[in-house]
């Protein structure tokens, strides 16, 4: 059976593709790399802004004052609320407390 050119250049490319040696990693290729994963799992690896004392040191600042600024203002005294008239619903509501949701156990 008769090929033509094209078939025939593509087989001929096929195999000297096919005689090409495997690709070999540089000398000490695995030595090198064994060393750098035992360096990187020695160490702790801390985000940038925090291996600098100035940002650690701004940052727990600013979580301290965050914290301090959520306490005072969750201890802060709830504004007064105005008295309703006696003879209303909510003068009703304000006196049993039903506005609070309580739960009874049934047992």
């Amino acid at each position: 059976m008769n090929t033509n050119e094209e078939d025939q250049q593509w087989e001929d490319l096929f195999r000297k593709l096919g005689q090409l040696k495997p690709a070999q990693p540089r000398p000490f290729f695995y030595t090198r790399l064994k060393n750098r994963l035992d360096q990187l799992e020695g160490s702790v690896r801390l985000p940038w802004w925090l291996q600098r004392p100035a940002y650690a040191l701004g940052t727990l600042g600013m979580l301290v004052v965050l914290n301090v600024s959520v306490a005072l203002w969750q201890t802060r005294p709830a504004p007064p609320t105005p008295e309703p008239d006696a003879g209303t619903y909510e003068a009703f509501v304000q006196d049993y407390q039903l506005d609070h949701q309580t739960v009874y156990a049934d047992e």
